[in-house]
C-alpha cells in the first residue's frame, strides 16, 4: 500500500538526513515572538502575530519549495541546506502565485458564505410571519445549513485536490498553472491513496494543533501573572498554576521541537507520496 510504504520511505529519509528537522525547527522559531508577546499582553500578541503572519505569507513559498527539494534529495540519499536555498529561489514566484491565488479565493469564498447566510437569515426572519411582522421561518435553518455545507465542501475540495501543487512545481519543473493541473490529476487518479495519506497527517496534525492551542491559552496573562495579580480571566485561571514568561518560552520551544519532528517527517512523507502518484504525462 502506497500510504504505508511512503511512510517507511520518509522515515528512512529523515533518519539519514536529520538536517530536515533542523530546517523546520529554525522556521518554527517564528512562533516564539507571538506567544511571548501574548504572555505579556493579548493585544500586543495579536499585533505581533499579525505581523509575523504577513512575513510568513512571503517567506512560506521559498521555504516550502526548498524543503520539498531537500526531502526529495533525502529520499534518494543525502541533502543539504544549499538545496533549500537554490530550490526556494528557483520556484519562489510560481509557488507564491498559486498561494496568493488560493488565499484570495478563500477570502472570497468566506465572504460569499457569510454574506449569503446573513442575507438569507435576515430575509427569513423578516418575512417568517408571511410579511406581517417580524417572525422566524424554519427555512432559514435549511438555507444556512446548505450554504455553510457548500462553503465547506468547496474549501476542502480545493485543499484536497491542490495539496500537491508545490510538489509538482518543484519535482516536475513546471510553472504555476501546470503545477495546479498536475496536482489535480494526481489526486483524481489516486483518491484512496490521497485520502489515506490525509487521514494519517490529519490525525497527527490535529494532535499538534491541540497542543499548540493549549500553549496559546497558557500564554494568556491570566496564567503568566504573578500570584495575587488581578487580570480579566483571573477567576477562570484561579485553579491553574501560573507558569510565567519563562514557562511560556519553554513550552513554546517544546512545541517548536515537536513541530520540527512532525514537519520534517511529513515533508519527506508528502514528497514520497507524490513521487508514487505523480502523473506520467
Amino acid at each position: 500500500m502506497v500510504v504505508i510504504s511512503a511512510l517507511g520511505t520518509a522515515g528512512s529519509a529523515v533518519k539519514r538526513n536529520p538536517i530536515l528537522f533542523v530546517v523546520v525547527a529554525a522556521f518554527g522559531l517564528f512562533q516564539v515572538p507571538g506567544l511571548v508577546a501574548q504572555s505579556i499582553d493579548p493585544l500586543l500578541g495579536s499585533v505581533v502575530s499579525l505581523g509575523v503572519s504577513g512575513v510568513l505569507v512571503l517567506l512560506m513559498p521559498f521555504f516550502f519549495g526548498g524543503l520539498i527539494a531537500m526531502a526529495n534529495e533525502a529520499i534518494d540519499g543525502r541533502t543539504e541546506v544549499g538545496t533549500l536555498l537554490d530550490a526556494g529561489k528557483d520556484n519562489y514566484l510560481s509557488i507564491l502565485a498559486v498561494s496568493l491565488g488560493l488565499l484570495a479565493f478563500y477570502i472570497v469564498l468566506w465572504l460569499f458564505t457569510i454574506v449569503t447566510i446573513a442575507v438569507s437569515g435576515a430575509f427569513a426572519i423578516g418575512f417568517g410571519s408571511g410579511g406581517g411582522g417580524v417572525g422566524f421561518s424554519p427555512a432559514v435553518l435549511v438555507v444556512v445549513a446548505v450554504v455553510g455545507l457548500f462553503g465547506l465542501l468547496v474549501y476542502f475540495g480545493v485543499v484536497f485536490f491542490l495539496q500537491f501543487y508545490a510538489h509538482a512545481i518543484v519535482l516536475d519543473g513546471v510553472g504555476a498553472v501546470d503545477g495546479v493541473k498536475r496536482s489535480v490529476r494526481a489526486v483524481r487518479r489516486n483518491l484512496s491513496t490521497v485520502f489515506g495519506y490525509n487521514l494519517i497527517t490529519g490525525i497527527v496534525g490535529a494532535g499538534v494543533g491541540l497542543l499548540t492551542g493549549a500553549i496559546s491559552i497558557l500564554s494568556n496573562p491570566s496564567f503568566t501573572a504573578s500570584p495575587g495579580a488581578t487580570t480579566p480571566m483571573s477567576g477562570v485561571a484561579e485553579s491553574v498554576p501560573t507558569i510565567g514568561t519563562a514557562g511560556v518560552v519553554g513550552l513554546t520551544l517544546v512545541v517548536v521541537l515537536l513541530s520540527a519532528g512532525v514537519g520534517g517527517l511529513f515533508a519527506a512523507y508528502s514528497t514520497a507520496v507524490y513521487r508514487s502518484i505523480r502523473p506520467t504525462v
